[in-house]
């Protein structure tokens, strides 16, 4: 039985949901607020930033969403949701013990692997809950999490870090995930799993052979991957430029950076929910084309971001850049679960993430760090500017794949219905 999104359960539940993505976005952008403050105490080089910060996480998240994944599809997403979020709070809590770089890394690991099981558990939950009409909407809503989390995180974080320090911005932000993750196993619903005819559960190798043989599905993973190149370099070393090119605190950081990305992250993504849902219901090779155009644009307004000569031309740069880059992102969720069956829902979820968190995530903030690192001693702070506009060929080859996606969704959607046993024939 599907609710309504403007029934009183449907929109508790949304906004249930949207709390626990914000909890898990405030998590995961408060190391980069805290950059020179890490760096300064432990003696860290960008490039370990950058490891600590996205490749240690992105690797621990991208195995673990699998296999929670999974078990979201076969048992509970209910559970995995509520013991993600108790896990990845904890582990936000322990890194303000840190003592070393090992140590962060070790924290990151476990704040990775809680997280990676909350996106596929509650892509599957909206899924089964909401009217399919709906679903670019509500993954939209859903998604505002991404800059209201952001915004939170950031700002959060360079204020306690000014006020208190960055061991204590850890363990204030850390804690209340515990309490949220009682009130998710309270109140979300339960939700049997629409089995197809076919009794047996399908296999992992199954369920990838069966998205990957989709093309609208593989060539939007393509393209999720080429964005989170780019996107995660920009995230992880954007408060740091901000520090070093144009003499912000890490509280004026944040607290620009927030604003900025907030807002533009949030009138990017519902925008491109909205419009994904008007123009996909006349064409649905737009439920692509939309995230194509987006992206495209970003490349070079993400150029003008870093060149630019002051602080308040970068900044509405960078708000631009959340606005356009973001448009992608209720659009592609939304794409990955009209194309995926009933029973392999998270997991198709999860394969996408999988494959950003592995490749995009963990490559873009070491390559950015490493690249950073060997420009500084000859450029200085703008080393860094100059390392962060390489993220442009990665929008730009984003959006190739999201037009070849377009191209294909048609008749992608009246194959991916069909029997597993044909899909795995």
């Amino acid at each position: 039985m599907k609710i309504e999104t403007n029934s009183r359960s449907g929109v508790l539940i949304l906004a249930l949901l949207l709390a626990v993505n914000v909890v898990n976005y405030i998590d995961r952008q408060l190391p980069y607020i805290l950059v020179d403050a890490i760096r300064s105490e432990l003696g860290l080089s960008d490039a370990q930033f950058g490891v600590m910060a996205g490749t240690s996480y992105s690797l621990a998240f991208s195995v673990c969403a699998l296999f929670l994944a999974r078990i979201s599809d076969r048992f509970s997403a209910r559970a995995v949701l509520s013991a993600s979020l108790l896990v990845w709070s904890l582990m936000t809590t322990l890194g303000g013990f840190a003592q070393s770089f090992q140590h962060l890394v070790m924290a990151r690991i476990g704040v990775g692997a809680g997280e990676s099981g909350a996106m596929p558990a509650a892509h599957a939950l909206i899924a089964r809950i909401y009217p399919a009409r709906n679903h670019a909407f509500v993954y939209a809503v859903f998604s505002l999490a991404v800059p209201i989390g952001s915004t939170l995180g950031l700002m959060l974080g360079g204020w306690i870090n000014d006020a208190m320090g960055w061991r204590h911005a850890f363990f204030v932000i850390g804690l209340p995930g515990v309490l949220l993750a009682v009130l998710v196993w309270r109140v979300l619903p339960e939700l049997q799993v629409n089995v197809p005819a076919n009794p047996s559960a399908p296999s992992f190798a199954q369920v990838v052979k069966h998205m990957f043989g989709i093309r609208s599905y593989a060539h939007t993973t393509a393209a999720c991957v080429a964005f989170g190149v780019a996107y995660f370099a920009m995230t992880v070393f954007g408060p740091a430029f901000l520090m070093r090119v144009h003499g912000q605190s890490a509280g004026q950081a944040g607290l620009a950076l927030g604003i900025a990305s907030g807002l533009g992250g949030a009138a990017g993504i519902l925008g491109g929910g909205i419009l994904a849902d008007r123009l996909g219901r006349k064409d649905p090779r737009w439920r692509q084309f939309v995230p194509s155009i987006g992206v495209a644009l970003c490349a070079p307004a993400a150029i003008w971001a870093w060149l630019a000569p002051d602080l308040q031309t970068a900044l509405v740069m960078l708000g631009l850049v959340h606005l356009l880059g973001m448009l992608c992102l209720a659009p592609t969720w939304a794409n990955v679960q009209l194309l995926a069956p009933d029973d392999m829902r998270a997991t198709a979820a999860a394969l996408v993430q999988f494959c950003i968190l592995l490749v995009g995530a963990s490559l873009g903030p070491f390559a950015v760090g490493w690249l950073s690192d060997q420009l500084t001693p000859q450029f200085g702070a703008a080393g860094l500017r100059y390392a962060l506009c390489g993220v442009a060929v990665f929008l730009v080859w984003a959006a190739l794949h999201y037009f070849l996606a377009g191209q294909a969704m048609g008749r992608d959607l009246t194959r991916s219905r069909g029997s597993l046993a044909r899909a795995s024939a």
